[in-house]
């Protein structure tokens, strides 16, 4: 008869077998893609059931944005490794139960007997785990910069998002208008060339534009859909869901603080900067720790145990105690390399937050200069548009008055409709160039206040 520890043994290894068996991928990839079309669906509905603005916008990418959400979980993360290395200062206890049964009696042992025992131990002197404990630390809180850093470019590129695509949907307007005029523009000149007022080639010309603006508008409307599934997947949402926008009034772009102004307030709130510091600290703790290799340890220890194998049925039970030290000798030189190598590291991190200081202040100063160069485009951009569409207007009248060929007041509408683009384009151009300044100064979102915490 077989004993119930195999019976038990054998049944659980039938199960988890059975359960590696199961696995059909085909219908986990369905599964899934159901699940997943679902959820997004339902967020859809919650989300998006009226227009967004910007702010809202924002709101949905801090939330629901999955570099966020993998960011935080980076952080967490980095919780758990914190307390992993605190419990270097606990004791460390196991315990351990044996079952033994033999087939045939034993001449020297007991036919079926149990044994167990408790051991326990504990470091009373080892340097190293309290560099470990602190360098863990220090990597939790570089996580949660980290997380605030990722945040910040999340807004960045939702920002950047929404106004692309407020710039597309003014676009096909300016498109459409530019269609429906130069469909007239084409219609009447075709009309003039049948009565021989317009040369054929003047026809044709307005034909071509005609075919160009249509191109033209087809093709931003296909990239209106792009742009759209840009700024749903930043927020973490489906490209395919409908979308539809709040507009802000414009706002006049604030004037900025003088360059060095601005420079002196990045370098006092850069997570990049703040992290950089972690890292310089993590290095010094690491040839901290490398160096107590050549450090002898202390630790102490105990252990009961108990067994029941004894051939005259008296079990026995015994406690084991005292303390430990040790003490390498001799590694090969390994440890030697390690500290040296510790060394170099510490160096690496020194330099690398130097070259990360400088780099954050050239940024600050093209940031600043593209905010400058932006708005002065747009103003530059308007009044362009301005002149080119008075200049349309008035070779229109001209020539339906027979005063200037034809062909000009074609070549004035594409230059007006060109003109048109580029004011649409450079209105927003100086509010993204906003947001990356604020990007530039570690200032795009405020701080986690879990992360102060």
């Amino acid at each position: 008869m077989r004993h119930p520890s195999y019976i038990l043994a054998t049944a659980v290894c039938a199960i988890l077998m059975a359960g590696c068996a199961s696995f059909d991928p085909a219908k986990e990839r369905a599964t899934q893609t159901d699940a997943f079309r679902k959820s997004l669906a339902e967020k859809e509905q919650s989300l998006l059931a009226q227009p967004v603005s910007l702010a809202d916008c924002l709101n949905i990418s801090l939330t629901n944005n999955y570099d966020i959400r993998l960011a935080e979980l980076d952080r967490t993360l980095g919780k758990f490794d914190v307390d992993a290395a605190f419990s270097a200062f606990l004791p460390q206890v196991s315990a351990s139960v044996h079952y033994n049964a033999y087939k045939k009696n034993p001449v020297v042992s007991s036919h079926r007997f149990e044994q167990g025992g408790i051991d326990a131990g504990m470091a009373i002197f080892m340097p190293s785990t309290w560099f470990l404990y602190a360098e863990a630390k220090h990597a939790r809180e570089a996580a949660a910069l980290r997380t605030d850093y990722v945040r910040q470019a999340i807004v960045l590129q939702t920002t950047s998002d929404f106004y692309s695509l407020c710039v597309q949907e003014d676009l096909i307007k300016a498109y459409e208008a530019q269609v429906a005029a130069a469909q007239n523009t084409a219609d009447r000149i075709s009309g003039l060339a049948k009565e021989g007022l317009a040369r054929p080639w003047e026809a044709d010309q307005a034909m071509q534009l005609l075919a160009a603006r249509k191109t033209q508008l087809a093709s931003a409307k296909r990239e209106l859909d792009i742009l759209r599934g840009n700024l749903l997947a930043t927020m973490g949402l489906s490209p395919l869901s409908p979308l539809s926008l709040i507009r802000e009034p414009d706002q006049p772009i604030p004037e900025l603080d003088s360059v060095e102004s601005l420079v002196l307030k990045t370098l006092s709130q850069h997570p990049s900067l703040s992290i950089a510091d972690r890292q310089v600290v993590i290095s010094e703790n690491e040839v901290r720790k490398a160096f107590c290799a050549f450090i002898p340890t202390l630790s102490t220890f105990g252990s009961w145990t108990f067994s029941g194998n004894d051939i005259q049925n008296t079990p026995y039970n015994n406690l084991l105690g005292g303390f430990q030290a040790t003490y390498n000798l001799f590694s090969g030189f390994s440890n030697l390399a390690n500290y040296r190598a510790s060394k170099t590291k510490r160096e690496q991190a020194k330099l690398s937050r130097e070259y990360t200081f400088l780099s954050i202040m050239t940024g600050v100063v093209s940031a600043r200069a593209a905010v400058l160069d932006a708005t002065e485009n747009a103003a530059l951009a308007r009044a362009a548009y301005e002149v080119a569409q008075a200049k349309a207007s008035d070779l229109d009248a001209r020539a339906r008055e027979g005063l200037v060929p034809l062909h000009e007041a074609l070549d004035a509408e594409a230059e007006r409709d060109l003109a048109q683009t580029d004011a649409v384009r450079a209105g927003y151009g100086a509010r993204i160039a906003l947001a990356n300044l604020h990007y530039a100064m570690g200032d795009a979102v405020p701080a986690n206040p879990e992360q102060e915490q």
